[in-house]
């Protein structure tokens, strides 16, 4: 895996996934296509999905100490607080798209079974997950003085409790 510090590298990498992604799409029953604004704003929502604006996670790595939290790291996505301000300032009406395709399947001694599928869920729902305790937060030690504008946390939500729109492996 990638060194998880890298932000430059990750945003790269994510530009890429955000094209397959869109590549993709019709696939499993969605219009999509990359926001017009990225061509101006790095920052801006990635995406335009059945006519509304959305933004894409594709995580290809399970959070893998998500039991330290009672959670099942098959399941567990991670949301960046940074996301989450920033959403809840600008877009409350976004629409977020969890694209989980796991590539990494171990690491140390936890393993974990294959899922590749798309998951949604409004901003508004993330937000509550957020506020009522539904989403721990986890704060990455490694960043506690991060300079290069990496998320110092994260919440982690179990993709369960989000909706279900198909399998989708590469």
């Amino acid at each position: 895996m990638h060194d998880t510090e890298d932000k430059r590298w990750w945003c790269k990498h994510g530009q890429q996934l955000e094209v397959a992604f869109v590549d993709n799409c019709a696939r499993i029953g969605l219009r999509a296509r990359i926001n017009p604004d990225k061509a101006t704003n790095v920052y801006a929502p990635d995406l335009i999905v059945n006519d509304c604006l959305a933004d894409l996670k594709a995580q290809t790595t399970p959070f893998f100490s998500a039991r330290k939290y009672g959670m099942n790291p098959r399941f567990t996505v991670t949301f960046n607080r940074k996301d989450y301000e920033r959403y809840r300032e600008l877009y409350p009406d976004l629409v977020v798209y969890f694209w989980i395709n796991w590539q990494t399947l171990a690491w140390r001694d936890v393993n974990v079974k294959p899922l590749s599928a798309v998951f949604r869920s409004p901003f508004d729902r993330i937000a509550s997950l957020v506020t009522s305790g539904g989403a721990v937060e986890h704060r990455y030690r490694r960043r506690e003085d991060d300079r290069s504008g990496n998320a110092r946390s994260s919440f982690l939500i179990d993709s369960r409790s989000l909706e279900f729109i198909a399998p989708l492996h590469l």
